[in-house]
Parts: C-alpha cells; sequence; structure tokens
C-alpha cells in the first residue's frame, strides 16, 4: 500500500474515532427529591441495567471485616418478599442481581431485559430500604459464605498479594483489607448499624445503563426511600507509609509472587494509567510477545505487569511479577530496571503506543456495564458528574514525556511496598540504607560517598535477651563462608527512604536492591544519576556482613545509645553487673553526696533503657500477636492429640501380655467345661434375664431407643450419666443438655425435651444418636479456662464434646469407658486367641470333636470358597479366618457387590458343613458378624439424604439379596419422611398462607411422587407395596395437620381458604402421574374439624376396643344405612390406609367390595404385628398387592 494510502486510511480512522466519541451517549446526571444522585445514559440497546453505588467500601467500615459482611447480606430476605420468592421472581424474568466490592463503593446491580426496570428498581430498593438482616440469616448463610471468599483469597498469590500492599502503604483507610478475617469477628449489631449509614440517600448514587433519565428518576423517587442517617461515611485523608512482608505460601503453587509499589496519585490524574501501559506487560497480539518493556519478560514460567490503582485521593502504582521462587530476582531486576529507564526520559513512539491504549481502554470500558459502573457511577457516588469520553480523551492528549517521566520519577523516590508470596527462603528482600550522593555540608562532607553509616544491632541483642522467641536472623550468627549475592541493580533515588537517612542526605542518597534469600539489603551507595556499579574485588573476596533483623528498630536503638550506657556490654552473654557497676561509677567520692548523684544518675539511665526495651517487646508482641494465636493454638490441639494417643499405647501396651499368657486355653477354644457350664446354666439365665429388664426399661424411659439399641443377647448398662452438656466442637459453647448411657457395646446420647407446649411441661428422654465403642475414642481433655470436666469423643472426623459440673461424674464415666474397653479388649483377644488355634489346628493331630463322615464325604469348603488351603481331611479350619478377612475387606473397601457374593458363598456351604458342630458353630458366628457389618453399612448409605436414585436401586438390591427387604423399606421409607418434615422446616413463613401453603404442598407432594418413583424402581415385589402405601397416607395426613393449623382460624378471610384449598389439589395432582390419587382422603382431612365431646371411658374399654376396631366401626343407627357414598361397607374400617387404596382402585377401575377379591397378606416370620399390620386394622392392607399392582402400571 502506498504512503498516500496509509495517510488516507489513518485520517479516516481519526475521523471515525472522532464520531464515537461524539456518539456516545453523556450520562445525563441530576439530584433526585430524595438527595440521591442519579445518571443515566441510554443506548437503545435490549438490555438495561441498574447499578446503586455505595460510599461504602472497604475504607469507610468501622471495624475489620465489615464491608465483606456487608456484600454477601443484601438480597436476602426483605419485610417485602422472601429471599426465594426474590431468587424465583428474577428468573423468571431472566434477569441477573449482583453485587461486587471495591475500596471505597459497595455496587448493588440489577440487569435484565428492556422493560423490566419497575420490578428490578423495586427490588433494589428493598434491598437497601427493606431488609431484614436476621441474626440466624447471618450465622447460616452469611457467615459461611465470607469465609469461603476469605479462603479463597490466600490460595490466590495475586489477588492476596494485592491485598497486603494496601495494607502495607496505607494502613488505614484504603489499606483495610477486602476481606473479612476469621481472625478479628465481626458483630452482627456492628454490620446491620454500617448498613443503615451505608445506603442513607446522601451515600449512595444510581447509575441506569439503557434506560431513560426521566423513568429512572421516577423509580428512584417512588421505591428508594430513606433508610439510615442523613449523614453519609467518613474516611480520613489518605497517607501513604510502604513497608514490607513476607509470606509463605498456603498452598501449592508452582509460581511465587513478589509485588513492588510505590506511591501513585488520585483518580484525576491519568499519568500514572499512561506509564501503567507504557511499562505494559500483556501482548495485544494473542499468542504472541509484546513490544512493551515488560511484557518482554514474559516467558512460559515468568512474567511482570505493571498496575496503577487509582481512588479519589490517592493511589498505588507497581510492578507484580510472577516467576519460580529461583527467577523472580532476576526478573524483579529487569522490571525495575525498565521503570527507572522510563524515569530518566521516554520516547515520543512510545508516549503515543501508550495513550493510545489507554484510549482504547477507556472507549472499551464504557461499553461494558461493569465498565460504565466504575468509570461513571464512582465519579457521581464520589460528588462529581458524570464525566464523558471526551474528557478523558483531551486529558490523556496533554500527557507528555516530560510529565511521564516527572510520574515515574517521583514514584521512585518514594519508600517502596515489597509484598512476596511464595518461597521466603528464596524469594529477594527489599528494605533501605543510607548513602551518600547528594551535596553535604559540614562534618558529613568529608566522609566517603560510598560509606554507609556503621550500624549497631545492640537493640536485638538486648531484645533477644527479653524474648523467649529465637529469629531467624540472630546478630550473633557468623555468616563467613557465604556464598556471594548477585548484584542487582539499586533502585532508584529516593526509594525506601526512611527514618534512617543521615542528615544532610538528599533525596537521591538512596539506594535499594534485591538479595535473594537475605534477611534484609544489603547497603548500596548510589549517586543522583542512578548508575549501577558493580563491586569492586575485595567486596567481591569479603562477604559483607548483614544487617539486624527487622525487629531492631533504628529508633529504639538510637534512644538506647543515647542513655550513655555501654549497652554492648548489657547485652553480652557474659554480663557480669559489679563489672558494669565499676565501669559506670567514678571512683574516689566516698560517700558524698556527689556519689548519691551518680548513683541516681545510672539508676535513671538504666530505667530509661528497661523501658525502651519494653517498648520494643511490646511492639514485637504486637505484631507477631496473630503468630502467638495461631501457635498456642497448635499446642493446644498437640496436647490433647498427645493425651489421646497415650491412651491408644496404654491400650495395646497389654496387647502383647495378653496375647503371651493366653496361649493354650483349650477350654475356650474346643469347647470344653461341660461341666462347669452346666452348673452356670441357671445362674447365666439369671444374667440374661436381669440384662433384658434392663433393655426394657431404658427402651420404656428413654424414647427412640430401641431403634438404635435393639435387643442382643448379652447387651447391658454400665452407667449412666445426667449432667453433662453437649459443646460446639469450635466455639465451647453450651448446646444442650444430654443424658449419657453407656452400654457394653455402644453408648446412647439422650437430649432432654418437654412435653407439650409451655415452660412447665413434664421432661422426656429422647435418643439422639449413639455410637459403637469400637468406632470411637473417648478423649480426657485437660482443663484449661471455661473448659473445665470435658471429656471429646472421636468418631473419624466427627468431633464431639461433653461437659459436667461435677469432676465426680466424668471421672465416673472415665472410668466405666475404661472398663468397657478392657472388656472389649478381652473379647477380641479371646477372639483372636481362638482364630489362631483354628488357623493352626490341634497339636494333638484330631480332634475330640471331628466328625469323620464330613471328611469322608469329600466336601472341601476351602475349595468352594477360594480362601484358605485344601485340606480333605477337615481338620485345617485356617480357611475361616481367611473367609472372615476377605469379607472385612470387602466391606472396608465399599467393594459391597464382592461382599454380598461372599456372604451368598457362605450361606450356601451353611448345610453341607452342618456335620462339623465346631466348624459350624464357628464359621456361622464369623458370617453373623460379618453379615450385620454389611447390613448396617449399606443401611446407612440408604438412609442419606444426599443418596441418587441409582444408589437407592443398588442398595435396596443387595439389601433385598441378603433377605433385609423390611429393614431396608422401613430404612427408606423414614429417611424419606425426615427429608419431607426438613424441607417442609426449610419453608419461611413471611405472613402470606396462600404463598406458604403453596411452598408446603409443592414440597410434600413433590417428594411423595418421587419417592414412589423411587421405591417402585427400588422393590419390584409387590408384596412390599402395602408399606409406601401406608407411609404415603401418613405424609398426606401430615400435610392435611399442618394445613388445618395455618389455613383455618377465627378470623380467617374465605378467600385465602378458597386460594389454599385450590393450591392443594393442583399439587395433590401431580401424585396421579405415579398411579396414586389421593383425592378423597384429602378432601376429608383438609375440612375443619370441630371439637366433639369425648364420652369418659375405662381404660380397659379403650384397650378392648383397640383390639377389636369397634372404635372404627359406625354407630349402631348408622350401621344398616348401608353403603356410604365413597364406596366403603358400612361396619368396616374407614383408615387412612383404606381410603388410600380405595382412591388407587378407583383410579385403576377396580372395586375392592368384592370379598372374593380379599387376600390376607402373610405376616413375616417373627412379626407378629407387622408392618402392614401397624396402624390399620384387619384387611387395611388386604389391597396393597393389587394397589401396588395399580402403581406399577400407572408408572
Amino acid at each position: 500500500m502506498s504512503l498516500p494510502a496509509l495517510r488516507t486510511q489513518a485520517i479516516r480512522a481519526q475521523a471515525s474515532r472522532n464520531a464515537f466519541v461524539r456518539s456516545y451517549a453523556t450520562p445525563a446526571f441530576e439530584k433526585a427529591a430524595n438527595g440521591i444522585a442519579i445518571a443515566a445514559a441510554d443506548e437503545g440497546k435490549p438490555t438495561s441495567s441498574i447499578s446503586i453505588i455505595a460510599r461504602a467500601g472497604s475504607r469507610f467500615e468501622p471495624a475489620p471485616g465489615v464491608a465483606h459482611v456487608l456484600k454477601n447480606s443484601v438480597f436476602k430476605a426483605t419485610n417485602k418478599r422472601s429471599q426465594i420468592r426474590l431468587v424465583r421472581e428474577t428468573e423468571a424474568l431472566g434477569g441477573v442481581l449482583s453485587t461486587s466490592l471495591s475500596r471505597e463503593h459497595l455496587v448493588l446491580t440489577a440487569e435484565f431485559l428492556r422493560g423490566d426496570e419497575a420490578y428490578f428498581a423495586e427490588a433494589l430498593g428493598d434491598a437497601i430500604s427493606e431488609a431484614k438482616l436476621p441474626v440466624h440469616e447471618y450465622h447460616e448463610e452469611v457467615v459461611p459464605a465470607v469465609q469461603a471468599e476469605y479462603e479463597q483469597l490466600i490460595h490466590d498469590s495475586g489477588v492476596y498479594a494485592f491485598d497486603l500492599a494496601h495494607q502495607l502503604a496505607f494502613r488505614k483507610g484504603l489499606g483495610n483489607s477486602l476481606f473479612a478475617s476469621p481472625h478479628t469477628a465481626v458483630d452482627h449489631s456492628t454490620a446491620v448499624s454500617f448498613a443503615k449509614s451505608s445506603f442513607a440517600p446522601s451515600n449512595i448514587a444510581v447509575y441506569g445503563s439503557n434506560i431513560d433519565a426521566g423513568k429512572l428518576s421516577s423509580l428512584v423517587g417512588e421505591f428508594f426511600t430513606a433508610s439510615g442517617a442523613a449523614g453519609s461515611l467518613e474516611s480520613q485523608a489518605s497517607k501513604y507509609y510502604g513497608g514490607e512482608v513476607r509470606v509463605p505460601a498456603t498452598a501449592h503453587a508452582e509460581l511465587d509472587q513478589l509485588l513492588v509499589a510505590f506511591k501513585g496519585a488520585a483518580r484525576s490524574e491519568v499519568e500514572y494509567a499512561v506509564l501503567a501501559l507504557l511499562l505494559g506487560g500483556e501482548a495485544s497480539v494473542k499468542w504472541g510477545q509484546g513490544a512493551t518493556p515488560l511484557a518482554k519478560l514474559h516467558t512460559a514460567t515468568s512474567s511482570a505487569k505493571a498496575f496503577n490503582a487509582a481512588y479519589s485521593d490517592a493511589g498505588l502504582f507497581g510492578i507484580s511479577v510472577q516467576a519460580k521462587s529461583a527467577d523472580v530476582a532476576d526478573v524483579a531486576s529487569k522490571a525495575v530496571a525498565a521503570l527507572k529507564q522510563a524515569a530518566q526520559g521516554v520516547s515520543d513512539e512510545a508516549l503515543k503506543q501508550a495513550v493510545a491504549k489507554a484510549k482504547f481502554a477507556a472507549a472499551a470500558a464504557l461499553e461494558t456495564k461493569a465498565g460504565q459502573v466504575a468509570f461513571v457511577g464512582e465519579q457521581v457516588a464520589s460528588g462529581g458528574k458524570a464525566p464523558s469520553l471526551e474528557d478523558v480523551f483531551a486529558k490523556l492528549d496533554k500527557v507528555s514525556a516530560e510529565s511521564l517521566a516527572k510520574a515515574a520519577k517521583s514514584a521512585l523516590e518514594s519508600k517502596p511496598t515489597t509484598v512476596a508470596v511464595g518461597n521466603t527462603h528464596v524469594l529477594p528482600c527489599a528494605s533501605s540504607r543510607t548513602g551518600a550522593g547528594a551535596p553535604q555540608s559540614g562534618a558529613a562532607a568529608a566522609a566517603p560517598a560510598g560509606r554507609a553509616r556503621a550500624q549497631s544491632n545492640v537493640g536485638a541483642r538486648l531484645l533477644k535477651k527479653r524474648q523467649s522467641v529465637a529469629y531467624h536472623a540472630h546478630p550473633g550468627v557468623s555468616y563467613e563462608g557465604a556464598p556471594a549475592m548477585p548484584p542487582m541493580p539499586p533502585m532508584p533515588q529516593g526509594a525506601g527512604q526512611g527514618p534512617r537517612a543521615q542528615p544532610g542526605a538528599g533525596a537521591g542518597a538512596v539506594g535499594a536492591q534485591f538479595v535473594p534469600g537475605g534477611p534484609g539489603l544489603a547497603p548500596v551507595a548510589s549517586s543522583s544519576t542512578i548508575q549501577h556499579r558493580a563491586p569492586s574485588p575485595q567486596q567481591q573476596q569479603k562477604p559483607q556482613p548483614q544487617g539486624p533483623p527487622r525487629s531492631a528498630r533504628p529508633e529504639a536503638e538510637s534512644q538506647l545509645l543515647a542513655t550513655g550506657l555501654d549497652v554492648d556490654q548489657l547485652a553480652s552473654e557474659g554480663f557480669k553487673p559489679e563489672d558494669f557497676l565499676k565501669q559506670s561509677l567514678p571512683s574516689g567520692r566516698g560517700d558524698s553526696p556527689a556519689q548519691m548523684e551518680d548513683l541516681r544518675r545510672l539508676k535513671g539511665r538504666l530505667e530509661s533503657a528497661m523501658k525502651i526495651t519494653e517498648g520494643e517487646l511490646q511492639k514485637s508482641v504486637f505484631n507477631n500477636y496473630a503468630d502467638f494465636v495461631l501457635i498456642s493454638k497448635e499446642i493446644a490441639t498437640l496436647e490433647n492429640e498427645m493425651l489421646e494417643l497415650k491412651g491408644v499405647l496404654e491400650e495395646w501396651r497389654a496387647v502383647p501380655e495378653s496375647l503371651e499368657g493366653g496361649w493354650g486355653d483349650d477350654d475356650l477354644l474346643m469347647g470344653a467345661g461341660g461341666l462347669n457350664r452346666r452348673t452356670q446354666r441357671n445362674s447365666i439365665a439369671d444374667l440374661a434375664t436381669l440384662y433384658k429388664s434392663q433393655l426394657s426399661a431404658l427402651w420404656e424411659g428413654v424414647e427412640g431407643s430401641q431403634k438404635f439399641l435393639p435387643y442382643v443377647p448379652g447387651r447391658h448398662i454400665i452407667t449412666e450419666a445426667s449432667s453433662f452438656l453437649e459443646l460446639h466442637a469450635a466455639t465451647y459453647k453450651p448446646k444442650q443438655p444430654v443424658h449419657l448411657f453407656l452400654l457394653n457395646d455402644a453408648m446412647l446420647v439422650s437430649v432432654k425435651k418437654r412435653r407439650g407446649p409451655g415452660i412447665g411441661g413434664p421432661v422426656r428422654l429422647v435418643a439422639e444418636r449413639c455410637f459403637n465403642l469400637s468406632d470411637i475414642v473417648v478423649v480426657d481433655l485437660k482443663d484449661a479456662g471455661d473448659l473445665q470436666n470435658a471429656v471429646k469423643i472421636k468418631r473419624g472426623k466427627e468431633t464431639i464434646l461433653y461437659r459436667t459440673d461435677k469432676a465426680e461424674d466424668k471421672k465416673m464415666l472415665l472410668l466405666a469407658f475404661k472398663k468397657v474397653a478392657e472388656e472389649l479388649m478381652n473379647k477380641r483377644r479371646k477372639e483372636m486367641l481362638s482364630e489362631a488355634e483354628a488357623r493352626k489346628g490341634d497339636p494333638r493331630g484330631f480332634r475330640s470333636d471331628f466328625d469323620g463322615t464330613f471328611a469322608s464325604s469329600g466336601f472341601s469348603p476351602a475349595a468352594i470358597l477360594g480362601v484358605g488351603r485344601d485340606d480333605p481331611s477337615g481338620k485345617d479350619l485356617s480357611w475361616i479366618g481367611d473367609y472372615s478377612d476377605e469379607l472385612a475387606v470387602s466391606i472396608a473397601t465399599r467393594e459391597f457387590e464382592d461382599a454380598v457374593v461372599w456372604v451368598e458363598k457362605g450361606k450356601s456351604i451353611l448345610p453341607q458343613i452342618a456335620g462339623d458342630a465346631h466348624a459350624s458353630q464357628l464359621f456361622r458366628a464369623k458370617l453373623d458378624q460379618r453379615t450385620h457389618e454389611l447390613v448396617s453399612a449399606l443401611l446407612h448409605d440408604l438412609s442419606d439424604h444426599a443418596i441418587r436414585k441409582s444408589g437407592v436401586v443398588r442398595t435396596t438390591t443387595w439389601l433385598l439379596r441378603l433377605g433385609q427387604g423390611e429393614r431396608a423399606r422401613e430404612t427408606f421409607l423414614s429417611a424419606r419422611g425426615r427429608l419431607v418434615r426438613k424441607r417442609a422446616r426449610q419453608i419461611k413463613f413471611e405472613g402470606d398462607i396462600s404463598m406458604y401453603i403453596s411452598e408446603l404442598a409443592m414440597v410434600c407432594f413433590t417428594l411423595i411422587k418421587n419417592t414412589c418413583e423411587w421405591y417402585m424402581a427400588a422393590f419390584k415385589d409387590n408384596r412390599m407395596a402395602s408399606g409406601f402405601v401406608r407411609w404415603a397416607s401418613e405424609q398426606v395426613e401430615i400435610y392435611a395437620e399442618m394445613f388445618r393449623r395455618q389455613v383455618y382460624g377465627a378470623d380467617q378471610d374465605g378467600k385465602v381458604i378458597e386460594e389454599s384449598l385450590e393450591v392443594t389439589k393442583a399439587h395433590g395432582a401431580v401424585l396421579r402421574d405415579v398411579g396414586l390419587d389421593f383425592t378423597f382422603l384429602l378432601d376429608g382431612l383438609l375440612r375443619p374439624q370441630k371439637p366433639a365431646p369425648q364420652p369418659r371411658v375405662s381404660s380397659s374399654r379403650l384397650r378392648d376396643d383397640a383390639l377389636t376396631g369397634s372404635h372404627l366401626r359406625p354407630p349402631k343407627a348408622a350401621a344398616g344405612a348401608g353403603a356410604d357414598p365413597s364406596g366403603a361397607r358400612a361396619g368396616e374400617p374407614t383408615s387412612a390406609v383404606a381410603l388410600a387404596r380405595q382412591s388407587i382402585f378407583s383410579m385403576q377401575g377396580g372395586t375392592p367390595s368384592g370379598e372374593e377379591e380379599r387376600e390376607v397378606p402373610r405376616v413375616p416370620e417373627g412379626r407378629g404385628s407387622g408392618e402392614e399390620a401397624r396402624g390399620a386394622p384387619a384387611g387395611a392392607g388386604a389391597g396393597a398387592g393389587a394397589s401396588q399392582q395399580g402403581v406399577g402400571e400407572a408408572q
């Protein structure tokens, strides 16, 4: 292309750029009547947004972390709508609600389709003026979200370093962290107060994108009401300090982070923004290398990027380096050299490129809603007017090479802010030393130019004698023989200038360099020309001594030297007070008053030195307070773990002795001692009766305990404790009083609850949880602070704390635990001995109870099972132990399919080994034990609320193969019932009864429908259907009870009742999809119940009626009336199950009235009052099979 063509193309591009600037809609700015600043721009796009910009960033927060908490507290429940309603309505309209937090502003944004601005303006108004902010919502939703964001922060080294840089640079105000630390608790009342002040009309501004300014103004006046104090939040003016911090990486990362920042400028000055783009760091072409100085440093494992964080009254400018630990120093050196080169001058070509990039960045930002909010909304919220793009371009055009060089030089003259995150042993350090290089006068001018002031480390040595913490850079450590550090270019003049500068030193007399791995910066002489100077040969041969640690502060050191004491002698290890007094006090004065005056002066100097050292120690403690707290927590944790380890070692220490002294117990192994058993038979029977009566009393006294502790031969109560409190594992706050029951194989935890409403009702015990003693570890916690007389119970990752006010109760419980543990250990030892003897066989070569018929048959259990050795003689029983081990491993590794196969194989060989009584008894005991463990694991998985449909089908199939169908059904339905109640309790009642009933019906009937689908897929046998029908009818009755409580009242509106009934019927219709129709049942249950006087009947009469079912029959006067309209015959029971069955028959076209179609279900063996018979009269489950068939066909 020719030169004229290029010139023509450039002119056209410039004209189009100017046209874009003119065409950009300048936001309309105005003040509403309530004092809210409003800005809007309408570009005619199909999507719009409304943003509330509040001056409530982290710099305005009254306590650390409050702004972060407020950011996560908005868009929750308000006085007008619940959170679930807000989410549902927002998603129905296709909108998005979001919040963002910066150091100066909190932004609430609603994005939506054009035309829906009225609803979202109302939602934003509710969020700032009608928010509830309840305490339970704060603890259950806001605090976990805040903690999760903080955890994400500390694992992102870039964001973490940027946040730490602000804390070092500004300390307060802009130095406040954007994230709430878990080490500083945020009070709920403080957050509520800050929210009210943040959303005051004078403290917020509203910006609308693609919305008419007049319409936005009317919406703000309608929905944005005053919600706080009239005044806005204030913050002190920002002041730059600088400093250094080194943080080890909290997570494994391949690259380390080094951030070097300097004092920047406010948002109104654009020189630093252009300077950041001039240095660059990113390529403008994908997969290419940029042309900027920092972009040229980019490699596969390292990068450097300039940044400019500008705020209303201050700014932070710097360079961020990310590389491997060994490469960070080199990349940082080259990046600082590029900044130093910019301070010396900028070429016109580089200036034009940087200004063009700045213009593009400003224009591109205004094309996004987030950029418009940051560019326009924040300036409006800060009290200014909405700027135009033309004003920004005009400012950028005024930037010159001289102004850029001046900005770079001004930044380099400030004290640097250095943050290193990663491998702190290798990452470079940065500090400052004074040096010459500026014109001096007097004695100072006679000193050599490159000579630094000799530093004393006596302050650190004195401080070290007062502290018990050994610092990593002790002054006494010798650095002889250390490898020479690679030199790096010094930082420009004024960088790192601090209070240690010599009098008379100019602004350019300060240099700094990065030293990998060193505790501080080596002194570097620099001149006003800022040239790099190579070290002399003498410096290369002789290692330079390192400076004192950071704990020895220059001001404290100068104060100690000013006292006139020989602090070197005081800090020495071999200090002798007598010699010090002889040297410090003049001799030959006798007892004159002059000597007393010398003593007073010496005492005063010593007291001054002591106060200075104490102050320095106190500052050190404050600076390291977080580390002290962390270390103390770790020590407490280690103490408890050591106590736990001690208890485990004491238990296992007795195992070898028990094994050594127990070999050869033939009576135990081989079943001998029949005479002793016959003589003890009566006493054992009496003891079994006593144990059974104990369990019966426990079942009667503790509600629900039989579910956790069914009858097992030999199970009995050891002790119980009623004075314990359960504590929160993290805060040690009391949760609830508990009653502990310790049995020989388990521990039952019951809670105390009151019957009926009111405070004065009777107290009952309800079983809450039960622990298997083989699964828990009991730890005696050491008394400390408020934690007195406490014990800790650990089961896997779960930890439970219990505390009592009586030390003797704790002692009694621990002794009982120890006794039970010893008994369990002895039992395990006997089992181990029995297995070991069975494995090695009888040493005499035969067994007294061995049956030769079993061996002569040629049957080999080991060969069938595939374990142990194939012994045709049948004497070697090692295959039993191998089989038990294989099955235990399958259960432990959750390979349940293999475990079920092992159990089925074991059951298949039981008839063949029945001829060998000893082998059959031993194998059956092992098989029953492992089967119980397998069934318990499967039932636990089946009761988990997080299980999916495929998991239910798979787990149920395994249980059915094990013959545990009844338990599988009860466990599954009980878990689903608890889930229905849990989801119903999670529905928040906001005062709208119709809305509450709608949500309740949707939850209940949807879960019943899903449960039916899962149940039909898992239980194919029609005989199992009646149990589900009973469960479904119970859930409908529970829903009806909640319906009647909420809907029917003395002053209830009839319209509300009608709406609630319609909503219930509409949601109840979803059950027809799975073959269930509870319409008739709902019609009767949803009617208001009128209380009727009940005749007083004796308890015996009630018992007789309950047995015969006569209380369910209609009165004699109505007995001859015939069948009722619903199809039920007079005299038949009309229970919920019968009505449910009848509804299913009516839907499927069947009729339950024929007596010949009835079939009495078979009651399982050992369950005289089976699940089909419980809660329903005889015949109630007669149509269960038919109803199940109808459901299956509907599915």
